[in-house]
């Protein structure tokens, strides 16, 4: 009997997953068709290399974060206040999971300086986040000032998801959330 198909969605999945695990020098073609159940001919069918593949998978691992967690930022029926909550309340529990975890900084640490082709997906995703949170922000602070507000928060999320992982404390996530409302109703509407 022939195994079904892997769907595109599972295949990145479990490339996230493998990528996360070991890093991107670490992961061989072999562990990534072993995770995805297919023999490595099969897979180099749907990748011809580990570069293509991270590509792929930082572009949809952004794509299902901006959908599950940066769109928040832009539902204008929630109060400002509420949107943060509701996006920090996410981001703890996105980047606790195994399937996205803290996949950009792993890899931003374990290619910067040898592929560097990489940090532009990674690039792309930071500034969506921070361009999220400014959004939040600008409501009650200036653009500009919101944008410096939205990047200082990306920094201190990236940092506190390491950190969560280092010391298994996903409350390090929360604090930067709870700075950060702090911090959005300190001025007045």
């Amino acid at each position: 009997m022939r195994k079904p198909k892997i769907t595109r969605d599972e295949l990145l999945v479990r490339c996230s997953n493998t990528f996360r695990k070991y890093g991107f020098h670490g992961t061989t073609m072999d562990m990534l068709a072993s995770a995805c159940d297919l023999t490595k001919a099969t897979f180099y069918h749907h990748y011809s290399n580990k570069e293509e593949l991270m590509k792929d998978v930082l572009l949809w691992t952004h794509e299902k974060i901006k959908h599950n967690l940066f769109s928040i930022a832009y539902d204008e029926k929630l109060e400002p206040d509420i949107r943060l909550e509701l996006m920090g309340k996410k981001s703890k529990k996105l980047f606790q999971e195994d399937s996205i975890g803290c996949l950009m900084g792993v890899v931003a640490i374990d290619a910067a300086y040898t592929k560097a082709d990489l940090m532009a997906p990674i690039r792309d995703f930071l500034d969506d986040w921070a361009l999220a949170l400014s959004h939040v922000f600008a409501i009650k602070f200036g653009e500009i000032e919101a944008k410096q507000i939205a990047r200082q928060l990306v920094a201190e999320y990236e940092g506190a998801i390491l950190m969560a992982r280092i010391y298994n404390d996903a409350t390090m996530i929360e604090k930067v959330t709870e700075k950060a409302l702090m911090k959005l109703n300190s001025v007045a509407a």
